[in-house]
């Protein structure tokens, strides 16, 4: 993992930022809460005013299952496009292939999944696969992702692949924590996480989608305060 940031740093400083930029780049902080904030509060610190933030908690039916869930603040959607199979996701009242759901503590079937923000997160459900697809006119975004894949899996944005185990490392535990942030200065697109397997899954919160006042900055910003830093051509494949 650390040959890989150095690398990226010694591209962006040799003068290659515009064309590292050119292709989707995607920041992961360290495993753990307070790694998780500042990731956040630095991500937060680095975009124009005006962004937005989904944070799950008012307006949402906590329990109802649906294959797209809309934010509410405007963030953009939410879909299943495979549902899991066999898991906790199949536990009375819910089922894996109703969709994703806005949950709670009290409603959840999950150990590991937990809200940033006061009550509620977006619970994948198992999902095999779910994309965001967010609003237009925005090139960063960023939020929490509680109980990542414990082994495989993978973000998908642009033709790009990013693995899980080049992200997180593998066999992760239940209740982990990171803030995952991607920047894109043609515009985000569709981001597409794919499960390791049809019974594990993970949640997702304070979703918050912005712009950066110039190319790269988000970046260089995350060299010196996130776990990992991945920036791939758009031929690049895992």
């Amino acid at each position: 993992m650390k040959s890989m940031a150095t690398v990226v740093a010694t591209l962006m400083f040799a003068g290659g930022v515009g064309t590292a930029a050119a292709a989707p780049v995607i920041n992961i902080s360290s495993e753990g809460f307070s790694a998780a904030q500042a990731a956040e509060a630095a991500f937060l610190g680095n975009l124009n005013s005006g962004y937005i933030t989904e944070t799950f908690d008012s307006g949402y039916t906590v329990g109802a299952q649906s294959p797209t869930v809309t934010s509410l603040a405007g963030v953009g959607s939410f879909t299943m496009d495979t549902a899991g199979t066999g898991g906790a996701c199949d536990t009375s009242p819910y089922s894996c292939s109703a969709g994703l759901a806005v949950l709670d503590s009290t409603s959840s079937p999950y150990s590991g999944r937990f809200d940033i923000s006061p009550d509620n997160w977006l619970d994948s459900m198992d999902a095999q696969k779910m994309t965001i697809s967010p609003s237009g006119g925005y090139t960063a975004m960023g939020f929490y992702m509680t109980d990542p894949n414990d082994a495989g899996g993978r973000f998908s944005v642009g033709g790009v692949n990013f693995s899980f185990a080049d992200i997180f490392g593998s066999s992760l535990g239940n209740g982990k924590v990171f803030y995952i942030s991607l920047y894109d200065d043609g515009g985000l697109g569709d981001l597409s996480i794919y499960a390791n397997n049809s019974n594990d899954g993970y949640g997702l919160d304070n979703v918050t989608i912005g712009t950066v006042p110039e190319p790269g900055t988000l970046a260089l910003m995350g060299l010196g305060l996130v776990g990992l830093v991945l920036v791939r051509s758009r031929k690049s494949k895992v």
